[in-house]
């Protein structure tokens, strides 16, 4: 599935050296992947670690799931800014007659499209769905997402180019071994450079250390700011310079 031609999307996937991240009004096609995404919010341990008490864990099926998905992001992300959620597997052994770059798992970071992508997907998207997901990763606009709208007094908020929100969430079975933060890199590092982001913002539970010790090794740095006005979580923001380190 993609985007109608009127919204700033055109298909393509990021691969790192372990990862493949697809953006969701492609993955949002992926039985595989709705199911990961309702099986992550049906995980007791990922929804406290990831929500608090803000959202209880429950089991979607599929088609709230798809619901969810469409809205949420593609609906509130997408479309208003070419950018939102990544779905993030592992990555496949590469397919006859693939450009070379797709053979090698030391690239930092390559984007594909076109053909090579075509390659890589199958027919309908056929690979895609044999794809091991692991989680998803996404930045937004936290200005018209996530952020409660502004009173009178606020402060002037920057460009929403300085107003990126990261989000991520990822199953337990990889949490500590780094796939969240090889994907966030890659999903900022895309952000910077096809969709001019200038700086990052995020947030998380105070009593979520995992999460903060990622958002600390990918150049976050604790905030005096309250955007999401709520005293029980803590925040962050980076730089551009930050994003590319």
């Amino acid at each position: 599935m993609t985007l109608s031609a009127e919204d700033p999307f055109d298909d393509f996937v990021l691969l790192t050296p372990r990862l493949i991240i697809i953006p969701t009004p492609i993955a949002v096609s992926l039985a595989s992947y709705r199911a990961l995404y309702s099986d992550l919010h049906a995980n007791v341990a990922f929804c406290e670690m990831a929500f608090g008490h803000h959202l209880p864990a429950e089991r979607w099926s599929d088609s709230k799931t798809l619901e969810v998905i469409q809205q949420r992001d593609i609906g509130r992300c997408w479309k208003p800014r070419g950018m939102g959620d990544f779905a993030v597997g592992r990555r496949m052994p590469s397919t006859p007659g693939s450009d070379p770059r797709v053979q090698d798992d030391r690239s930092e970071l390559i984007i594909l499209r076109g053909q090579d992508l075509v390659r890589l997907a199958g027919p309908d998207n056929v690979y895609f769905e044999n794809i091991e997901w692991v989680g998803y990763a996404g930045v937004r606009d936290a200005t018209t997402t996530s952020m409660p709208a502004r009173e009178p007094g606020d402060p002037a908020l920057p460009s929403w180019r300085e107003m990126v929100e990261l989000r991520y969430g990822f199953s337990p079975q990889v949490w500590g071994t780094g796939v969240g933060q090889e994907a966030a890199k890659a999903v900022m590092q895309w952000a910077v450079g096809e969709r001019g982001v200038l700086r990052f913002i995020a947030e998380t539970e105070r009593e979520n250390e995992r999460s903060g010790r990622v958002l600390k090794k990918l150049g976050f740095v604790s905030s005096a700011t309250d955007y999401w006005k709520e005293p029980i979580v803590c925040k962050a923001q980076e730089t551009i310079l930050g994003a590319t380190a």
